[in-house]
């Protein structure tokens, strides 16, 4: 399977409202001149919303240091070190307590200062007409097809249950370096900057794969549909994405053919 089956499988079987998007950390300069961008910011604007312009205009992008905006994204990334003055007094208004503000962002999954010299964001089919790799890929997602996508993570990599991070805010910045750094799922709620610049809205979660799982994850989902004969974990599993979803095991809930 390769990054264009996965993600045509992922959309079709659970109904994706986006496309993923594989992300890429730049750790070498000498990569990003080959990199198969076709479309650049002409303002400077924060890493949602140059995710959003991937999933939502499948838009291929490069973010260098100096184009993104957002405060709190830029020492997740290591563009900046952190100072109390700044991330600190950024949090009082999530935690209001000084001391704890100031713990927040340092306890954030960060990478290190200078080591990232910039990043490529494209939808995940792109990742094979590029050659490359990516580290993460993020999918916006309803809850529902967010378990989905978690119990074949879960399959396909043997693991049964998942530990998630979730911070006061950059739940989308720091919600990939987590992954990127941990080598496992994270799904994160919104925040405040992915609710307004990331477009996330109220009802949608933010879930992010590492890049080297992706595959054994949209896997598992085609053995699961070759096994049972459906995406659906509803009732005894198997039926046609979302399938019926009624009163699982009521005995008044049948339906038999109509014979013609």
């Amino acid at each position: 399977m390769n990054y264009t089956e996965a993600h045509n499988a992922f959309i079709w079987n659970f109904r994706l409202d986006y496309d993923p998007v594989g992300i890429r950390y730049i750790f070498d300069e000498d990569e990003i001149e080959s990199l198969p961008v076709t479309h650049k910011s002409k303002a400077k604007i924060s890493y949602c919303m140059y995710l959003a312009a991937a999933r939502s205009a499948r838009h291929s992008l490069f973010m260098p240091p100096d184009r993104l905006q957002c405060k709190n994204a830029q020492p997740v990334f290591g563009f900046r070190d952190l100072t109390r003055e700044v991330d600190g007094k950024n949090h009082e208004k999530y935690l209001l307590d000084p001391d704890l503000s100031w713990q927040a962002p340092q306890e954030k999954a960060r990478l290190d200062v200078g080591a990232c010299k910039g990043i490529f964001m494209a939808p995940l089919d792109k990742f094979d007409e590029a050659g490359l790799e990516p580290h993460v890929v993020f999918m916006m997602v309803v809850p529902f097809q967010a378990y989905h996508i978690m119990n074949d993570y879960m399959g396909g990599t043997g693991k049964c249950n998942l530990p998630l991070f979730c911070t006061p805010n950059s739940a989308v910045c720091s919600g990939s370096v987590y992954a990127y750094k941990n080598n496992t799922l994270n799904m994160t709620t919104m925040c405040a900057g992915s609710k307004a610049s990331g477009k996330t809205e109220m009802n949608y979660m933010n879930v992010f794969v590492p890049g080297n799982q992706i595959l054994d994850t949209a896997a598992q989902l085609q053995k699961r549909i070759e096994t049972t004969g459906g995406p659906s974990l509803l009732g005894k599993g198997g039926q046609a994405w979302p399938g019926l979803d009624v009163c699982s095991g009521c005995p008044m809930v049948k339906f038999e053919e109509v014979e013609k």
